[in-house]
């Protein structure tokens, strides 16, 4: 690691040993309905000197230094206690909010890892599947029977699952009968292409309909205009983040939106075009 990046070292192990971190939640928005149905938990560090940090800034320090772990889980307790203060909000279609949260691979092999997250959603009191657990490629490598039987159990202890940046995955969506997968979170890239080209219409649309197949949610992620957002409406996508609808939230903006928000304005399954919302953080 360069120098300057070893200078974070013990300022960051201090964060996390005073709980000086910080999470911000970015809205996940029901495409047909524009209720804001979930969040995202997006980490960020408040250092002394150099201000605001995002994750790029900062993980590959913790991943060299060791710091991933430890990282990781104060993450997940800190998600499970914000769940906690989300307990009053009432359902939508009967279904609760639920926070998603990325794993990284190294944590989610960890021994112990599936026991520590039942004993936190036990701890908590949460409702089976509020908590969400977003996962990529690279943690499900160790091969489909066993990212499969890891996955099982996790969903046994109450947790949901979707994989994350699900772009990479197009040339294996077999694969998605033999995972215990919620939801799929297409790509940004894929999205970019939304409703300016056939090409990037075709791949989208195919993940939606084998998804679907599957009974599997699809998630679009980095959604910033209304042509995209609209696009995957008529492709019959679920769900979306982005920056049409809102930027990530500190913990009391986010309940807010939580409980009063909507991500569109507009009537039918079209919504009208809106101004995207400038008051991320």
């Amino acid at each position: 690691m360069p120098s300057l990046d070893l200078d974070l070292v013990p300022a960051l192990s201090h964060a996390i040993d005073e709980d000086a971190l910080v999470l911000h939640f970015q809205p996940e928005v029901d495409l047909a309905s524009g209720a804001v149905v979930g969040m995202e938990a997006l980490l960020r560090w408040q250092h002394p000197t150099r201000g605001l940090l995002w994750p790029g800034d900062f993980l590959a320090v913790a991943d060299g230094a060791g710091l991933l772990p430890s990282l990781g889980w104060w993450v997940l307790e800190r998600c499970a206690g914000e769940l906690e203060t989300w307990r009053p909000l009432p359902p939508i279609d009967g279904a609760r909010r639920q926070l998603w949260v990325n794993v990284a691979a190294s944590q989610l092999h960890e021994p112990g890892f599936v026991d520590r997250v039942g004993a936190l959603v036990k701890e908590c009191s949460l409702p089976p599947g509020v908590l969400g657990l977003e996962v990529t490629e690279e943690a499900l490598a160790s091969g489909t029977k066993a990212a499969s039987a890891l996955l099982d159990s996790l969903r046994e202890v109450g947790v949901a699952l979707a994989v994350d940046d699900f772009g990479s995955w197009y040339s294996s969506l077999g694969t998605l009968d033999e995972l215990p997968l919620e939801a799929v979170k297409l790509d940004q890239t894929f999205v970019r292409g939304v409703g300016s080209d056939l090409e990037g219409d075709g791949i989208v649309s195919s993940v939606i309909e084998l998804a679907h197949a599957h009974g599997v949610r699809v998630v679009a992620e980095g959604v910033e205009s209304w042509s995209e957002g609209a696009r995957l409406c008529e492709l019959g996508c679920d769900r979306a983040l982005g920056y049409l609808f809102s930027g990530p939230q500190r913990a009391e903006q986010a309940r807010l939106m939580l409980a009063h928000g909507t991500g569109w304005q507009g009537s039918g399954r079209i919504p009208a075009p809106r101004e995207r919302h400038t008051t991320h953080h």
